[in-house]
């Protein structure tokens, strides 16, 4: 996620907007009152053409590969997506997983969570400049962890609890799914 500020001082996601939507809803005189949409027709919408949308698969698009799921901490009961390729865990929002509500977490990559497609593995690793504890499965792990994880593991940084939950693995694979 890339957030920036607009001349307008809002804030939004640049990697899904090409200009701020808030700016764009006050031109489009859209009111929170219509929050069920009534007034959406009156809206001028852009659909990108379909190099665009190419270009967004091939680069922007991320397949879902499982879950975290907070099961002790600030953000107990919430999901956390992971994505294919690497997953940066830590405070910040610009982290995959953001656990912005624990102040136990490092800002920034606490830990690393990478999905493997060659292999349809899932690995745990931990960043070696952290000074912050991470456990896995209870146990205190070394910083230069790197281990493969399952369904169920525990995570632990800080004083958050994570346990994951996978989509792909034994049983899925996006590599078996055929492109429509």
């Amino acid at each position: 996620m890339n957030l920036i500020k607009c001349e307008n001082e809002h804030y939004y996601n640049s990697d899904k907007f090409d200009s701020c939507p808030h700016c764009a809803n006050l031109v489009a005189d859209v009111k929170v009152t219509d929050i069920l949409g009534n007034n959406q027709q009156k809206i001028d919408t852009v659909i990108p053409d379909k190099d665009v949308l190419k270009d967004y698969q091939k680069i922007g698009h991320r397949r879902v590969t499982g879950w975290l799921v907070c099961i002790l901490g600030e953000m107990q009961g919430e999901s956390f997506t992971l994505y294919e390729g690497v997953n940066h865990i830590g405070r910040s929002p610009h982290m995959d997983v953001a656990l912005f509500r624990e102040p136990s977490v490092s800002r920034e990559n606490h830990a690393i969570i990478t999905y493997h497609t060659d292999t349809n593995t899932f690995v745990l690793e931990v960043n070696p400049d952290d000074v912050a504890p991470v456990l896995y499965n209870h146990t205190l792990v070394k910083k230069s962890f790197s281990q493969t994880i399952s369904l169920r593991d525990i995570i632990t940084l800080g004083e958050c609890q994570l346990c994951f939950i996978p989509f792909c693995g034994e049983h899925f694979s996006w590599a078996e799914c055929k492109n429509r």
